[in-house]
């Protein structure tokens, strides 16, 4: 039997203690515990600006640094977003210096967004890092309609040192891996891609109905995640499916979309249409317990973890033949790829699922199944584990 490895976890967000609205939080902690259920040693580093929540009852060492945004961050917040992230970033990179000076860990993994750990990795060297790549600060300002802003290019170039002083570059899907391989002059095949796993829910049995579609978004509200298509597509869904009703979970800046949505659409149609804003892991369970259909039109996704959160549950899922849903959704096996930017198409290709009982039931089944065959937290757990041992080889 090998040897227990000591695996140390550096980030800035941990589901369960810094809020679940985060794909690197979420990450984090079904890593710690599918990595502590395989047997390995894990120690959590928490740096976070976010109030954190006791860190109780983890089968794991998790230690947390709330640190407080600066003076000067909390004074330009009001006009300038960007300078506040900069300055509260700078903040936390700071603190991860003195947080894992002294701390030993046989190898690291995190993560190169926010550039957490940049300062960790020039000066307190103490055991082999892999940073995992995810959605990089340049996708983020171009799929989410940003400008280049000084700000913009100082946080992009932390990234860039932070991958670059790295020991190894990991990421979770071939499209993503080829992607960053290309922003950060990388060779592709020294990028392994071990993807995302997740605690796999018991399964339900569910009994597709024709008098019945309840469909569900779960995401911010925002331009990344394809929002506006979707707001777009919900008139010609409506009228052409009379029980479909559509439920969006997730983060809505000032009500903005559901503002829009009661403004430009009558009232036999508004009203069914949900928005719940943010709700906790048991509601989302509910959601998706309750949902026949996921649509998730995402321009990108690194991963795309909703998209296997959706398929656990066994529903079928909507998407975009983006980046992320490409990697996960087999066209007609496991869900349905719409063209991108195309609101038709995304409309069509809900109502051919929405009104095909049957084809939700097929899709939904094989969606469960590849989630157990390669999703898993033990198919994470085996994965890294075979990937931070070959790091410790001389």
């Amino acid at each position: 039997m090998s040897s227990e490895l000591h695996i140390g976890l550096l980030t800035p967000s941990f589901a369960g203690i810094t809020g679940l609205d985060s794909g690197i939080g979420t990450h984090f902690r079904h890593l710690a515990d599918g990595l502590t259920a395989a047997g390995q040693r894990v120690s959590v580093m928490i740096v976070t600006d976010k109030p954190a929540l006791p860190a109780d009852n983890f089968p794991y060492e998790v230690k947390i640094v709330t640190v407080g945004q600066p003076a000067a961050a909390r004074l330009v917040g009001r006009f300038s977003w960007q300078l506040h992230q900069w300055l509260t970033l700078r903040a936390m990179i700071h603190a991860s210096t003195h947080l894992v000076a002294g701390k030993t860990a046989d190898v690291w993994e995190t993560t190169s967004t926010g550039s957490l750990a940049r300062d960790f990795l020039r000066h307190a060297r103490h055991a082999p890092v892999a940073v995992r790549v995810s959605t990089t600060a340049e996708q983020l300002r171009t799929t989410n309609a940003g400008s280049i802003h000084w700000v913009n290019r100082r946080i992009e170039a932390w990234e860039t040192a932070t991958i670059r002083h790295a020991d190894r570059v990991i990421t979770h899907s071939a499209t993503h891996r080829a992607f960053i391989a290309k922003q950060f002059g990388l060779s592709a095949d020294h990028i392994p891609i071990i993807p995302h796993g997740i605690p796999v829910p018991a399964e339900i049995q569910r009994t597709p109905s024709a008098d019945r579609c309840r469909i569900l978004f779960v995401g911010r509200l925002e331009h990344r995640k394809g929002i506006d298509l979707l707001v777009g597509a919900l008139p010609a869904l409506l009228r052409a499916v009379p029980c479909a009703e559509v439920t969006l979970v997730g983060a809505d800046r000032d009500h903005y979309w559901e503002n829009q949505w009661h403004q430009k659409v009558s009232p036999e149609l508004r009203e069914r249409v949900h928005f719940a804003g943010v709700v906790d892991a048991a509601e989302l369970v509910a959601h998706y317990q309750a949902a026949d259909l996921f649509v998730a039109p995402s321009r990108y996704e690194s991963f795309g973890l909703i998209f296997v959160e959706a398929m656990a549950h066994s529903l079928p899922v909507v998407a975009l033949r983006t980046p992320g849903a490409i990697d996960l959704i087999e066209d007609g096996i496991t869900g349905v790829l719409a063209p991108p930017e195309d609101v038709a198409g995304l409309a069509a290709a809900l109502v051919q699922v929405a009104t095909d009982p049957g084809l939700r039931h097929r899709l939904g089944s094989a969606a469960r199944r590849a989630v157990e065959d390669r999703y898993s937290l033990a198919a994470l757990a085996t994965a890294s584990t075979v990937f931070y041992r070959e790091m410790l080889v001389p």
